[in-house]
């Protein structure tokens, strides 16, 4: 026989009982979906939890500090580590170098006011310096004007947060304002960048009341704004404005010599450089015999892909440095929900299971319906892998179009999962249902279901389809 032939046979016994088919392929099509639907649920809850996790930063993010120490195991004490790695421009290089590691940004902050268009408005801002030529690399997005360039490094130039215009309020005219509900899209009180000016000082409660003028004077440093970043999605709460880190440390100095000249300190030289004890400056902990200390409080690291996290991690704790990540929130939020995803997954392999044996049923029973011409067929000469092939085509058949039917039903139970999971479902599983959905059901799903399907229609055929290579063709004849 021809493999034209053969088809054309395995494909007339699948059209011939009409009713037992249909039936073979509902089981099929009933397995199928279950399985997507429940495998889709699990991708839909990981999905919410990254999208969760990203809306607090990139899950790219890892942020590496000095290890100042660990908690021993057997004591259960804290041993304070004496010879911390600083956190230096070779440190930042050093992480650059790493594999997978995209960007790489020293990081640090400095809470003050910002006081805007001579004294008239003003509000607490938090400074984040960071390496302004990676901006772009870290995924800011900007609304308005431009993001922060090489041209911005050691200038006190900013972008601040879409809702940072929210906060500012007029001098001594209104109590401050510390929280401000942004609606998503809300237009901007007025045009942060044009025609106004902005200052900042290290005095929070600048605009409330008389200044002290016995003390000196408290100075306002100069910025100027050149970038508007993009809302944040499920809700903007930032006071961020971000400027060049070495920019940000300048200023801080500035700032910091003042404040202590307004209250009479007398500190050491470097807040994350040196300790004070007895009114002597000593060395840092973290000073190495060649004189390196550490420059910046924290270093922010980006992967290139979010499946690189971990190990990147692993990596730089192995050289002596603290980490975190939202990595490790996403891991700790979907290990919470393993064993429920693994339910889920089980309850669709039994319905395939269910599947795989009403298909072998009716094969078996398809063998005993055509036994007499499985018999004419052998004396025929026929080949024994045609009759075995043309079997298992017929439940390959049943596999693939209870497959292919099982997706479009699965898209079904999928949209009216998540029409009840947005009525309330989500937020037992902690997930927000306004920007993620229960049940996804992504493209490699869709063809892995239907090869799974027709691999599950071959297995199920190949005891039938041995049983009729075996019978006897005299036997078979025979046979009524």
């Amino acid at each position: 026989m021809r493999n034209s032939d053969v088809i054309r046979f395995a494909g007339s016994n699948f059209l011939r009982r009409k009713a037992r088919s249909a039936l073979t392929v509902l089981g099929v099509v009933i397995g199928t979906a279950a399985v997507v639907i429940m495998l889709s649920i699990g991708v839909g809850m990981n999905k919410g939890f990254e999208d969760q996790v990203n809306s607090y930063g990139d899950i790219r993010q890892i942020s590496v500090y000095e290890k100042y120490g660990q908690v021993n195991e057997e004591t259960g004490e804290w041993e304070q580590n004496t010879s911390r790695v600083p956190l230096d421009d070779i440190t930042v290089e050093e992480l650059r170098a790493i594999e997978n590691v995209s960007a790489v940004s020293p990081s640090g902050n400095y809470w003050g006011t910002m006081v805007m268009d001579g004294n008239m408005k003003w509000a607490n801002a938090n400074i984040y310096g960071i390496d302004a030529s990676s901006m772009e690399d870290f995924g800011y997005e900007v609304l308005y004007g431009r993001l922060l360039d090489e041209s911005d490094k050691g200038t006190t130039n900013f972008v601040m947060c879409y809702n940072i215009p929210f906060y500012f309020y007029e001098m001594r005219k209104s109590e401050q304002i510390y929280w401000v509900d942004v609606a998503e899209g809300e237009e901007l009180p007025f045009d942060p960048i044009d025609d106004h000016r902005y200052q900042f000082t290290w005095y929070w409660n600048y605009g409330e009341g008389a200044v002290d003028t016995s003390r000196p004077r408290i100075i306002l440093e100069d910025m100027n704004c050149v970038g508007i970043l993009v809302q944040k999605k499920g809700g903007d709460y930032s006071q961020e404005i971000y400027m060049d880190i070495d920019g940000m440390l300048e200023l801080q100095k500035r700032m910091d010599e003042n404040q202590n000249k307004y209250y009479g300190i007398i500190e050491g030289q470097g807040a994350y450089t040196n300790i004070i004890v007895g009114g002597v400056v000593e060395e840092s902990l973290s000073q190495t015999e060649d004189g390196r200390t550490s420059k910046y409080n924290n270093i922010t690291v980006i992967c290139e892909d979010s499946k690189y996290v971990q190990a990147v991690e692993k990596q730089i704790r192995e050289m002596g440095f603290e980490t975190s990540s939202n990595m490790e929130w996403l891991t700790s939020m979907q290990d919470q929900t393993k064993f429920l995803r693994s339910i889920l997954g089980a309850i669709g392999v039994v319905a395939f299971f269910v599947a795989a044996i009403s298909i072998a049923n009716t094969m078996v029973m398809s063998i005993y319906e055509r036994t007499r011409e499985i018999g004419i067929m052998k004396v025929l000469g026929c080949k024994l892998s045609d009759i075995r092939g043309m079997f298992l085509i017929e439940s390959a058949i049943i596999g693939v179009v209870g497959g292919i039917l099982g997706i479009g039903l699965s898209y079904i139970a999928s949209y009216a999962v998540n029409i009840l999971a947005a009525n309330g479902g989500m937020s037992m599983l902690g997930i927000d249902a306004a920007t993620s959905k229960l049940s996804i059901i992504p493209i490699w799903l869709n063809f892995a279901a239907v090869v799974l399907a027709t691999v599950v229609g071959v297995v199920s055929g190949l005891y039938p389809a041995i049983r009729a290579t075996r019978l006897s063709a005299l036997e078979a004849i025979k046979n009524e």
